[in-house]
């Protein structure tokens, strides 16, 4: 008897250990999520006073609290409910849109300075709620019927979505006049009529009242879907987007990295050699595949080994997953940090050449070839990547974490020669013991052993606030 109780109270305890593990991660994802709007309300008040625009004078209660946010293409968006003072309502002169939701949608740009949307939301249906979060910038439900008007508060540039079955099915940038409307602020009557008091602001058609119509090649701000879709009807060409005030590249990496991580790769995506460089630019555009880049508390392999790194591939939604463990890269050098996402980036590269269904892509059709021969990942990457991985960490070591750089210098009496970069290239494929390495001479496999000794001296700072 007294073992069973002991083996229930040891039960007992693993449980509690299990729960509140599972809580303390749940509660950081948590903190990361409300640290969003907080930091966008410490902006809007500061800055609230500097624009002119009706809507901003009649908001009762902006629901922080209820802050809706979303992750894509464009980054980071988010969304904040609000209802109108007076018991006012919106709709045009016309009293054709009706059940009405307002957000204020904050919008981040490269320089960490917010851009400010005022977000409608008219459902056809009165009984119809797009409370749920997930009516956001980057998603609407496939069964939503209505209305949803944007309107960037800086400019005026505003634009009518026209939403059918969760679609968009109409847009304001065609410059019909027809399309062109006006939404005010007043009162419904009890006979239904409308009673227009406040204009807050014109959408779409040739423009009026001094508020451009966002058509052409000045576009204006979209919603629902991020306005990535390769045949966008915002004026941007194929494999483009609409973003802050132009039409840009469709990046199709959506980065989900924070801390450490998430500044290397920044900074691998801007300042990296070539050879990076052409990897990121296979996932943008009108590529067929795309990725997600997370950071979590810790990774762990398909047999349950706790890793650096790990990168899947869903073959029906042709995604990449990488995902990149905190706690292994906050204890490592900076320089063996971005070796680390670049190991991973390569790996969905090679996911992307061996699954492209692209007939012209020749550099794929070569490497399928290769990669026959070596049948797996880690094999390949050692043959066709090292020269290229070994480049990249010495152009990236020397330019970027220079600081780094300079201190081996002085702690060496040496620049890093091209085979310190080699044995730091080797970190995860020698010991998977892969052919390229077994094939080494045991003088040789000392050598490389020998300097990769040496990255754990190196800094593991990043040069990022």
């Amino acid at each position: 008897m007294k073992k069973i109780t002991k083996m229930l109270q040891g039960l007992f305890f693993l449980g509690s250990v299990l729960l509140m593990t599972s809580c303390a991660t749940e509660e950081i994802a948590q903190k990361n999520v409300a640290q969003s709007p907080l930091e966008a309300k410490v902006w809007f008040d500061n800055h609230q006073k500097d624009y002119n625009a009706t809507v901003l004078n009649y908001i009762e209660d902006l629901q922080w609290q209820n802050a809706i946010v979303s992750n894509g293409e464009i980054g980071e968006v988010v969304e904040v409910p609000f209802t109108l003072t007076e018991n006012l309502s919106a709709s045009t002169k016309e009293a054709d849109q009706y059940n009405d939701h307002h957000r204020l949608m904050f919008v981040r740009d490269e320089q960490n300075v917010y851009k400010l949307f005022y977000v409608q939301i008219f459902a056809n249906d009165e009984d119809y709620s797009v409370q749920d979060k997930n009516y956001n910038y980057y998603n609407i439900k496939d069964n939503f019927d209505g209305n949803i008007y944007v309107q960037e508060l800086a400019t005026n540039i505003g634009n009518k979505i026209k939403f059918k079955d969760g679609e968009k099915v109409e847009h304001s940038t065609t410059g019909k006049m027809q399309e062109y409307a006006c939404v005010y602020f007043g009162w419904w009557g009890s006979d239904g009529s409308f009673t227009p008091l406040y204009e807050v602001g014109c959408y779409g058609g040739s423009g009026g009242n001094g508020v451009p119509s966002g058509g052409g090649e000045n576009p204006g701000p979209s919603y629902g879907g991020g306005g990535t879709s390769d045949s966008n009807s915002e004026g941007c060409p194929a494999g483009y987007r609409y973003k802050l005030g132009e039409c840009v590249l469709v990046e199709r990496i959506t980065n989900l990295l924070t801390g450490k991580a998430k500044c290397l790769n920044d900074l691998l995506s801007s300042a990296g050699n070539n050879f990076v460089k052409n990897i990121f630019s296979q996932f943008a555009g009108k590529s067929e595949f795309n990725i997600q880049i997370v950071s979590l508390p810790k990774v762990y392999s398909s047999t349950n080994q706790e890793v650096n790194g790990t990168t899947g591939f869903d073959k029906v939604n042709s995604l990449m997953t990488i995902e990149i463990s905190t706690s292994r890269l906050d204890g490592l050098a900076a320089l063996e940090s971005a070796r680390i996402i670049l190991h991973e980036y390569i790996h969905a590269d090679m996911y992307r050449k061996l699954n492209t269904t692209n007939p012209n892509d020749a550099d794929a059709r070569d490497f399928k070839k290769v990669f026959e021969t070596y049948e797996n990942q880690h094999n390949a990457m050692a043959q066709v990547y090292l020269t290229s991985m070994r480049d990249a960490l010495k152009e990236f070591h020397k330019t970027v974490l220079n600081s780094d750089y300079n201190n081996y210098v002085k702690y060496y009496g040496e620049a890093p020669s091209d085979a310190f970069y080699e044995a730091m290239a080797w970190g995860g494929l020698k010991d998977s013991n892969v052919k390229a390495w077994t094939d080494l001479s045991a003088d040789k496999k000392a050598s490389i052993n020998s300097l990769a000794s040496r990255v754990p001296i190196l800094s593991k700072t990043v040069p990022c606030p």
